[in-house]
């Protein structure tokens, strides 16, 4: 595709200007306008902007490196200054793109002003072209979507048409946000978040006049959820400041365990002190462990072996049948709106024909008979279905979770007593350990060794009691963490019910699905592009800088990257204004290649203050791609008489751009085809 035809009219200094490319071919690709600052070469970057994607295109300005200071300000400082004199109160651009060579598009876009120049309105007329011939006006609104199946979107334009030295500019600032914002656009993270941004007006709008059903209950239901759910992040909080304690308890008994040894306690028996005291830790932490199992025996199974076994057979059983029940009867609930859907569809179909016609009497029976089979997929249930719910205090996750507790609950008694065997053997071996550690301090002279030693006792009873509280904040969390799953459970089926019995809340509950799904969606996108985005730019920079010791350049999905050599160590060195454009640059033209879109470049500034040879490396770029238009917007210090001649091989078309003063501050620009700055 190409851009074969640019017409301006009254754009800022432009009275009419037509501009026709031809199309580019195996060996020509470039469109090169010339004109000096303050000509009007970025002025046709901003009309092919304006002109293509309208008020849609003022998000996307800054990237380009474009100045961004409204929709309307911008129009009126756009009209040309003799406009309305000559009482032209309307200023146009339109665009011409081939997809073929009798294929395409054209885009007019006209602003009107009154006559203090002010914006009025606007109006957007838009053809197709095929087989050369215009067909019939499209509508406005399908601007973008033309655009966007035989063009490109706007959000992903600054990746096309770009002010090559503003854009260094931004990229020298903050080249982390420019990858970024890259990323986003090729990923159309941009349109995802204005989904997300209309979503919550959706329901902000929606949610104004809606009937109130049931609110009570669920609101209810909630305010149950939010205040256990605040209880038991109070525990969680708890249990890690009682963690906390623990270590700095250890840490000091730690601490005193060292002292004492340092004083020689027992003359030859200083190893063995140290050994009986961590011994004594390691079997008070096992001794504890023996206990918890049998605590765990006691409160979760032991409990159901007091039931005698035809009781717990019959309750497994109902339990069972009341779970299939709860099934059965959330999938009834499911199917039964959709009855009135079906007999609707089935009088509103025409094919077969019923003839003869049915009479309204016969037409009763088979609503009847239709009605009467659609019960039947009802009832009876199933016959392993428990006929009532006895125990309608537990949630439908509550009864799988009694049924499964029910079948774990299987101890031996060898289990029990192999447990109470090793809490004796630890019991008496921790009593032996502390008796031994007595005998060994019964040496101690002038005090000091019982001081520490009654410390160390303080501190081993704080720590065992410590110890004792965090297990008992931790099987209070583990209950109350399964008291708010079965809440959680309960509040979402009610709010389900609540959602499906409200059509408004209905589609407020889809978009809020659809927000969160984008709000999960948009960090992993991140890693779809990062590899192959980091491919093409290490191959650009490289083909553009001749660095030789640079092998590639990483781009991590945050944004950030990094220029990495053979061996894969960074390389650090300070970045001159023309290496940050080189960067800048091969960002651009690497998401544009990442991207699969063929579109033409268009380039303001593209050499800016670049040495000769890396002028000489970003022109032979350019010209690369013989299949892709690249139109150059050049000053005379860029692209002079002498680089002209050395591309001039690949350029289809030039134009050099003059300006005539009209009257104070009003000049009028004429572009002067296959010319260009003479040497």
């Amino acid at each position: 595709m190409w851009i074969s035809r640019v017409e301006l009219v009254n754009f800022k200094s432009y009275q009419h200007q037509v501009f026709e490319f031809p199309a580019p071919n195996k060996s020509k690709n470039i469109i090169l306008i010339g004109g000096m600052n303050g000509y009007g070469k970025t002025s046709i970057l901003e009309a092919l902007y304006l002109g293509l994607f309208g008020k849609d295109a003022v998000p996307h300005l800054s990237r380009a490196g474009l100045k961004n200071i409204g929709y309307r300000p911008f129009l009126e400082n756009a009209l040309h200054g003799n406009a309305l004199k000559n009482n032209r109160d309307m200023m146009s651009v339109a665009v011409q793109i081939n997809t073929g060579d009798y294929e395409g598009f054209i885009i007019t876009r006209k602003w009107y002003f009154n006559k203090i120049g002010h914006y009025v309105e606007e109006d957007a007329l838009i053809y197709t072209i095929e087989m050369g011939v215009h067909k019939k006006p499209i509508p406005n609104e399908r601007a973008n979507e033309i655009l966007e199946q035989y063009f490109i979107p706007a959000h992903l334009a600054p990746f096309f048409f770009f002010d090559g030295e503003e854009v260094k500019s931004l990229a020298s600032q903050n080249r982390v946000e420019q990858i970024k914002m890259g990323m986003e656009g090729l990923l159309g993270v941009v349109i995802l978040r204005e989904l997300k941004k209309r979503l919550q007006q959706f329901q902000i709008h929606k949610r104004q006049g809606v009937a109130n059903i049931d609110v009570e209950r669920h609101r209810s239901l909630f305010d149950e959820l939010m205040m256990k759910e605040g209880d038991l992040e109070k525990l969680i909080d708890k249990k890690i400041n009682c963690e906390k304690e623990i270590e700095s308890l250890q840490i000091q008994q730690n601490e005193l365990t060292n002292r004492i040894l340092s004083f020689g306690g027992g003359g030859g028996d200083i190893a063995s002190l140290r050994d009986i005291i961590i011994q004594q830790r390691d079997t008070r932490q096992e001794l504890d462990g023996c206990q918890e199992k049998l605590d765990q025996i006691l409160s979760e199974k032991l409990p159901f072996h007091l039931i005698s076994s035809d009781l717990l057979s019959i309750f497994r059983e109902q339990l069972s049948r009341e779970i299939n029940k709860l099934k059965w009867d959330t999938e009834c609930s499911s199917l039964k709106p959709k009855k009135d859907i079906l007999l609707n569809n089935f009088w509103d179909m025409k094919d077969p024909v019923v003839t003869p016609d049915l009479s309204p009497e016969q037409k009763k029976q088979v609503t009847e008979r239709l009605e009467n089979a659609w019960a039947r997929l009802f009832y009876p249930p199933p016959i392993d279905c428990a006929e009532t719910i006895t125990h309608s205090y537990l949630s439908e996750s509550g009864h799988a979770k009694v049924f499964e507790l029910i079948n774990a609950t299987m101890v031996g008694a060898d289990e029990i007593r192999n447990l109470l065997r090793e809490k004796s053997r630890l019991s008496l071996l921790l009593k032996d350990l502390i008796s031994k550690q007595a005998r060994i301090e019964g040496i101690d002279r002038d005090g000091t060794l019982t001081n520490l030693t009654a410390a160390m006792t303080g501190i081993s009873a704080q720590l065992e009691q410590k110890q004792r509280e965090l297990g008992g904040i931790e099987r209070e969390a583990t209950a109350l963490d399964q008291i708010v799953k079965d809440l959680r459970a309960t509040y979402e089926r009610e709010h389900e019910k609540f959602i499906f019995a409200n059509p408004v809340n209905s589609l407020i509950g889809k978009a809020e699905r659809v927000q969160k799904l984008i709000q999960a969606l948009v960090p992993r996108l991140y890693a779809l592009k990062t590899k192959h985005l980091a491919e093409a730019i290490s191959r650009i920079f490289k083909y553009l800088a001749h660095k030789t010791h640079i092998d590639s350049i990483e781009i991590n999905e945050d944004g950030s990257s990094r220029l990495l050599s053979a061996s894969g160590s960074e390389i650090k060195f300070d970045k001159s204004a023309g290496e940050d454009q080189l960067f800048a640059t091969s960002l651009i033209a690497a998401l544009a290649q990442v991207s699969g879109i063929k579109a033409p470049l268009v380039v303001d500034t593209p050499l800016g203050r670049l040495d000769s040879r890396h002028r000489n490396n970003v022109l032979d770029f350019w010209v690369s791609d013989k299949n892709r238009q690249v139109i150059l917007l050049s000053q005379d210090e860029e692209i002079n008489n002498t680089l002209y001649k050395k591309i001039k091989r690949h350029v289809l078309k030039t134009y050099i751009l003059s300006h005539h003063e009209l009257s104070d501050g009003v000049g009028k620009t004429v572009a002067t085809e296959n010319s260009y700055f003479e040497s």
